[in-house]
């Protein structure tokens, strides 16, 4: 997972109206312009990852004193799914939160996207309900070209688009990076990443992988099975605005990622708030024949 995961974590990027969070904002920034990297690497090129649906409950785990969170409690439900050719991933996600100065916010937030398996194309939608209202809705797609530079376009009424540098990589295969990564036992990793989750573009994503830790199946709900055993890695994320050149990130993730593409957990620090996400429910998802 990504994806605010996927994730990785995809569709997790949770906005919380005046909270001190970096939610989705509508933007016409001017086209994200960097350096060229590497060509885009495929999905492909490694092993697939588990279609699978899983529930976690959400819940506050920490807050600053000088911060308006106070409580929080939700869930969300992510569905990845092999579809031969690409992934869909689904994401429905509710949240409660309890501020300071005595008001409450319910948030709804849905997101569904198909990424080829190559890593040239995607499309996508995303959605924010705030107290029963439509506060944010667009959808849009992604594609790259044969030179590995690609446009990423976003439509809620009015269109924008951002050109994307060589290197940029879609959500499923920057999950498929991460694991290859750990199991060549690299430590750090540093990509640009777009998914449509955050319309002001993609962003850039530096990861720490930590030494592999063994696991039992997961004491959950649902037919988990043996998609939920085996070694794991702890990673950490920090995701930054390609398109700003400030210094702290947007939000931070950690997760232990199992070698399916299943997080075990996840916890995401907002700075002055954190969300642990602990999995309830685990089941295997079955994909259609190829």
């Amino acid at each position: 997972m990504r994806w605010i995961a996927v994730l990785a974590t995809a569709g997790l990027l949770i906005s919380v109206g005046n909270a001190s969070a970096a939610g989705p904002a509508v933007s016409n920034a001017p086209s994200v312009k960097q350096g060229d990297k590497a060509t885009t690497e495929k999905a492909s090129d490694s092993a697939n990852l588990a279609s699978h649906r899983a529930v976690y409950d959400m819940s506050l785990s920490k807050i600053s004193a000088t911060d308006g969170v106070r409580a929080a409690s939700g869930k969300m439900t992510y569905t990845l799914t092999d579809r031969c050719e690409g992934y869909t991933i689904e994401t429905d996600l509710s949240l409660n939160l309890a501020f300071a100065n005595g008001n409450d916010n319910q948030v709804e937030q849905r997101y569904a996207a198909w990424e080829a398996k190559d890593g040239r194309s995607s499309t996508f939608r995303f959605q924010v309900v705030e107290n029963g209202k439509v506060t944010k809705a667009y959808h849009g797609d992604i594609h790259f070209k044969d030179d590995g530079t690609g446009t990423a376009t976003y439509d809620d009424g009015e269109a924008t688009t951002f050109d994307l540098p060589r290197g940029t990589l879609l959500s499923t295969a920057h999950t498929l990076m991460l694991l290859k990564s750990a199991a060549a036992h690299e430590k750090f990793v540093s990509r640009m990443v777009i998914d449509g989750s955050f319309d002001q573009g993609p962003l850039w994503v530096t990861a720490t992988i930590a030494p592999p830790h063994e696991g039992g199946v997961l004491p959950v709900k649902g037919g988990a099975g043996n998609i939920t055993q085996g070694q794991y890695w702890p990673i950490g994320m920090a995701f930054f605005r390609a398109s700003s050149n400030q210094t702290m990130p947007e939000y931070e993730i950690t997760q232990n990622l199992l070698g399916t593409g299943i997080t075990r957990s996840m916890l995401q620090d907002f700075g002055g708030f954190s969300l642990a996400f602990t999995p309830v429910r685990v089941e295997a998802v079955t994909a259609p024949p190829c």
